[in-house]
């Protein structure tokens, strides 16, 4: 090779490097992708794609600088490398994010790799560990894989920040797979059904009004399933508590941002105005025939067990059941979840208040259902 060659060889590396890492950048990494997928699409393979993000960089940089910071960085990269098997290809995304492309894997086998990685970060020794807010770095993990949650690499890279989103919404310091409730709902009720194409409008101006009530509407509408299927509720019902359970927040898409991730009290006003979106989601579903009943279950769930709720203070088994499973689905996932004004509860936290609400604010029956099945998953963790 001649010298001309060598140096042209070098400074194509340098190109497809990240300058502080030395693993390869954000550029190479999405053009690696796409090729690799078209590779997986000819050979009818599985391939995965992780995003991982570190949970307190900015509390690191800030309390110790950032050529620390930058050190961090590099120590991290190292442990990557290290850590995963030769024909994975690590790059830094950027800032403090880093991209995986998993060739030859599939979502099970991607979880097991990312929770590989998210051990021995914890483990991981670095200058001043101890200071941290945990004495450890923690970092969240997004994971979607191919053909299931995307085609293209675009469509990858948007269903990985999702599932990393979904990481850092519930306390950080996890790994998750990609989940969406629309493809759930595409499965049951056909790509080309009208409803599915009313249900499609609405998710996508909730998603861009405010991503953590999309986030959350999705929790709900698993926790809300998972209930159901205890309580033996099936067929055209379990449809209408699912829809309703994903969008019974629609109400929300009128009231300003600001509000409704206000750090302080609200004013009284803005609590009138907070207590009126169910009444507005509902009018808004009841428009569409096929989703009346999914308006319906919408109006009710902010009442209570003891009549003290709203808008019309319903009491007991007057409240329509979707109602009363929701109420329980919806409190856990926003005691659990982070928020700009709020810390989030841990999972024995929220269910001591379920229990302190049962009777009162909740359905006593749906939440003793709804822990037996927390228990379970937790025993099963």
């Amino acid at each position: 090779m001649t010298e001309s060659k060598v140096m042209e060889e070098e400074l194509k590396g340098m190109a497809q490097r990240d300058s502080l890492t030395r693993l390869y950048n954000h550029s190479y990494l999405k053009q690696r992708l796409g090729a690799e997928l078209e590779k997986a699409r000819n050979n009818n393979s599985s391939l995965s794609f992780m995003l991982l993000d570190f949970d307190n960089f900015k509390y690191y940089n800030d309390t110790f600088g950032h050529p620390a910071g930058d050190e961090l960085l590099k120590v991290f990269g190292r442990m990557l490398e290290a850590k995963l098997r030769q024909n994975d290809i690590i790059g830094r995304y950027g800032g403090d994010e880093f991209g995986i492309i998993l060739t030859d894997t599939d979502e099970e086998k991607a979880l097991e790799i990312g929770e590989r990685i998210r051990k021995a970060t914890l483990e991981l020794a670095f200058p001043n560990k101890e200071y941290m807010p945990v004495k450890a770095l923690t970092i969240s993990v997004g994971i979607a894989s191919f053909p299931k949650d995307g085609s293209d690499a675009a469509e990858l890279i948007r269903t990985a920040d999702e599932a990393l989103y979904n990481a850092k919404r519930n306390r950080k310091n996890k790994v998750k797979l990609y989940f969406s409730a629309f493809k759930g709902l595409e499965k049951e009720l056909g790509s080309e059904s009208s409803i599915l194409a009313t249900v499609r409008t609405l998710i996508s101006i909730i998603n861009a009004k405010d991503r953590y009530t999309y986030g959350h509407s999705e929790k709900v509408m698993e926790y809300s399933e998972m209930i159901a299927g205890k309580m033996g509720i099936k067929g055209q019902d379990l449809l209408d508590l699912k829809l309703a359970a994903l969008l019974h927040d629609i109400g929300k898409i009128d009231i300003d941002p600001e509000v409704l991730n206000k750090k302080d009290p609200l004013t009284r006003e803005e609590w009138e105005l907070m207590k009126e979106h169910p009444e507005r989601g509902a009018r808004l579903l009841m428009e569409c025939k096929i989703l009346k009943q999914a308006g319906v279950i919408t109006l009710y769930h902010h009442e209570r067990y003891d009549g003290k709720g709203y808008p019309h203070g319903l009491a007991g088994e007057d409240i329509p059941l979707g109602s009363r499973i929701i109420a329980v689905a919806d409190s856990f996932d926003a005691m659990t979840t982070k928020r700009s004004y709020k810390k989030a509860k841990d999972m024995n936290e929220a269910i001591l208040e379920l229990k302190k609400g049962a009777g009162e604010q909740f359905d006593p029956k749906i939440v003793e259902i709804f822990i037996q099945i927390l228990d379970f998953y937790a025993d099963f963790n």
